[in-house]
């Protein structure tokens, strides 16, 4: 099916494209099925932000990108930009999120996500994903929040190199270089940047430096007529500095994180009903702190392997089952040395007795080294009214989280309280249902999607007793439960583009999250400029000891298009300056970044 693929991602990207409408021709997606396919071939509520979208809002770092789709926030409650990131999603924090790049699953028990999504650039990709809700039939242990996911870029249209340079407030600096071709049967695309910041120290933090060198590339060889063939490459280099001054003089801190991912794709159209893919990869991340002496070192790489199919048995039913084998190997500088190993095997069905009714079931079971086995499973229905353009949409999932070894070990920190090893904590069982609305009115989309969520054996923090605590599973479901909105559209001969996701929260027994997210995004495009204005309120949580602020933050932006090859930008964020905490442990308060200025140019060939 490689040719048939070929020719829709070509319409699509035509129809995605700056100022093309979007009810022609819908994006396609891969998280839904681990194969390109429509938005309306799942039964999960999935999202989509092309990097055109991504591009015109001025946003290239993953936290920012992700807080304009419903249900999610992202943030950094460590410090300001170049710490450990975080993402909320449907109530449950980053260790229930998985993260999937270029098909590839970057972390399991053994290490989590959060260096990756701080550092994470959405340079030279082709969109940013989020399918929400238990996804663990197609992804395993760790995706009871949901899935995030992007590719790198390649593709034969947008032949051409760009260089692009910006300078504004708080030291900030980025540049970087793309180049997108085309050479007989292979593809290519190939990036590389850097990007500095000092950041808006405040309070005891006197310094707050960060400097990253990023890159990827991409190769892709059509190497017959059934046979495609993908390597893929991401990754940078970070460094933060700080210098901080809680009243016992001044402590310093340097810490430098590497991140690799290396991804080899290759499908194989074995006949017109049969696709098969083979992903293997390799993501490696090392960490060195040194906290004014106190040095902190950790060394994690996993190898995967996952082969999966898509078998359409009919025209009205298709069969996506793979085999997915991990290895990680964890190290740290006290001589700890963890080889982990899981192996998995999966099949979901999706079945459309009639045009308007799509059936999905799957099923999948899963071996670990440390935790025996567990066995997930999905149920959903999708009915379309075509008179009205209306998408109903229901869905069962029970999925599974394994405990990490920041949980289950012992924990002696720099201060503070000691977590005591608990070697008996079980993995969580998770059970979501969820129904949801979707409305196409001509160019306009709405979406509402009501969830809920029960944890069982949820692992919490113990009681804290003789200076120290243990995790442990918490007796009894906890349950989380919630509303999201999304409006999307055009406006005026597609001029005028509008984006609006919110979430209400109602209940949230694992962790205390905002109970109202809401962020807009209003932008009109002329012949050669264009401005847009955007927001985000937040309603307060108490990620640490403390509630942080309830706070609402505006944005401008623009960009003026000099010739056909050199456009100038710029952009204002926190445009009215709010003085807001975005994280407060009663020690070393994070404040959000003040007002800023950016400008900057793209030069194009």
């Amino acid at each position: 099916m490689i040719d048939k693929k070929a020719a829709r991602f070509g319409l699509v990207l035509a129809g995605c494209s700056l100022g093309a409408a979007q009810d022609v021709l819908p994006p396609l997606t891969v998280l839904a099925k681990k194969f390109d396919s429509e938005k309306k071939e799942t039964t999960s509520a999935l999202d989509i932000l092309s990097a055109d979208e991504l591009e015109r809002m001025q946003r290239d770092r993953l936290l920012d990108g992700l807080n304009f789709f419903p249900g999610v926030k992202g943030l950094s409650t460590a410090g300001q930009t170049g710490n450990l990131g975080t993402v909320i999603m449907r109530g449950l924090s980053t260790k229930y999120v998985q993260v999937v790049v270029d098909g590839v699953r970057l972390t399991d028990a053994t290490n989590g996500s959060n260096s990756f999504l701080g550092s994470g650039q959405l340079g030279n990709i082709t969109q940013l994903e989020v399918l929400r809700g238990p996804q663990s039939v197609l992804y395993g242990s760790g995706a009871a929040g949901g899935v995030i996911g992007y590719e790198t870029f390649l593709g034969s249209d947008r032949e051409g190199a760009t260089v692009i340079a910006e300078a504004g407030s708080f030291g900030v600096f980025r540049s970087s270089f793309t180049n997108r071709g085309q050479v007989g049967d292979l593809s290519y695309s190939v990036n590389a940047g850097l990007f500095e910041t000092k950041n808006d120290p405040s309070g005891a933090v006197l310094r707050h430096d960060f400097n990253q060198l990023f890159g990827s590339l991409a190769l892709q060889w059509q190497a017959r007529e059934d046979l495609q063939l993908r390597l893929s490459y991401r990754g940078s280099q970070n460094e933060l500095e700080t210098l901080s001054d809680f009243g016992f003089g001044a402590s310093p801190a340097k810490i430098d994180t590497d991140v690799n991912l290396i991804a080899l794709n290759a499908e194989y159209e074995v006949n017109p009903w049969w696709s098969s893919k083979l992903t293997l990869g390799y993501y490696d991340e090392s960490y060195h702190g040194d906290f004014n002496g106190f040095q902190v070192m950790t060394d994690y790489g996993r190898y995967t392997a996952n082969w999966a199919s898509s078998i359409e048995v009919s025209d009205s039913l298709e069969l996506v089952s793979g085999l997915e084998y991990a290895r990680a190997d964890y190290r740290n500088l006290n001589g700890r040395e963890v080889d982990y190993g899981t192996l998995g095997a999966y099949l979901n069905g999706f079945w459309k007795p009639i045009d308007v009714l799509l059936l999905e079931a799957g099923l999948r079971y899963e071996d670990y080294d440390s935790f025996d086995n567990d066995v997930a499973w999905n149920l959903g229905a999708a009915y379309e009214i075509e008179s009205t353009g209306t998408r109903l949409r229901a869905r069962l999932a029970e999925g599974y989280r394994t405990p990490t070894l920041l949980e289950s070990e012992a924990f002696v920190p720099g201060f503070g309280v000691t977590q005591r090893a608990n070697v008996n904590l079980k993995p969580e069982d998770i059970f979501g249902f969820e129904v949801g609305v979707e409305q196409d009115f001509s160019g306009h989309l709405a979406e509402l999607s009501y969830f809920q969520q029960h944890l069982e054996n949820a692992i919490v923090r113990g009681p804290t007793t003789a200076g120290s605590y243990a995790n442990i599973n918490r007796n009894g479901m906890s349950k989380v439960s919630g509303l999201e909105l999304a409006l999307s559209g055009q406006l005026s001969n597609e001029s005028v583009r509008y984006r609006l996701s919110a979430t209400k929260q109602f209940q949230e027994e694992i962790l205390d999250v905002p109970d109202f997210l809401l962020s807009a995004d209003l932008g009109y495009d002329a012949e050669s400029w264009s401005v847009g204005v955007g927001f985000a309120y937040n309603e307060g949580a108490t990620y640490g000891f403390n509630p942080s602020d309830d706070h609402l933050v505006a944005r401008v932006y623009g960009e003026m298009k000099i010739n056909e090859a050199i456009t100038l930008y710029g952009r204002v964020e926190n445009l009215f300056d709010e003085d807001y905490l975005v994280f407060d442990d009663g020690f070393s308060p994070v404040k959000g970044l003040g007002r800023s200025f950016v400008i900057g140019a793209r030069v194009e060939w």
